[in-house]
C-alpha cells in the first residue's frame, strides 16, 4: 500500500551535501535517488542527524531541507529522507509538468521522467 502523499521521481543525481547546523559547515558528495514536491531521498557516506538542516546543490539550484530519518545501508553508507523547506537558485524556475525546480529545460530536475 502506497502511503506517500506525492509521487516520487527517480533521478540518481550527484550533489554536494552540506550540513548547515555545525560549528563549521561540512560538505560531502552524495546522490539524490528520488524526489517529490516536498522531499527527497539521498544516499551519503555521512550519517545525518534527524532534525539537522541540510543543503544540496546541483548546478545553480540550492535546496534546503530538514532530515526526517536516516538509516544505515550496506557498504558504510546511509539513506536519509529530507523534507524540503526552501528552494533557491540564480535562474531557478518551477517546472509545471513535474512540480519540481530546474535551472533549465534540459535538467533532469525539470522532468525526471524524460517526457
Amino acid at each position: 500500500m502506497q502511503r506517500r502523499r506525492e509521487r516520487r521521481y527517480e533521478v540518481w543525481e550527484s550533489v554536494v551535501l552540506t550540513v548547515l547546523e555545525e560549528p563549521q559547515a561540512r560538505h560531502s558528495a552524495a546522490t539524490v535517488v528520488d524526489i517529490s514536491r516536498s522531499g527527497y531521498r539521498v544516499l551519503s557516506a555521512v550519517e545525518l542527524v534527524v532534525g539537522a538542516e541540510v543543503l544540496i546543490t546541483l548546478n545553480s539550484v540550492a535546496i534546503v531541507g530538514r532530515v526526517r530519518h536516516c538509516k544505515p545501508m550496506k557498504a558504510a553508507s546511509f539513506a536519509a529522507g529530507v523534507e524540503i523547506t526552501e528552494v533557491a537558485g540564480g535562474v531557478a524556475e518551477r517546472s509545471t509538468s513535474a512540480g519540481l525546480y530546474s535551472t533549465s529545460a534540459s535538467s533532469s530536475w525539470a522532468n525526471p521522467l524524460g517526457a
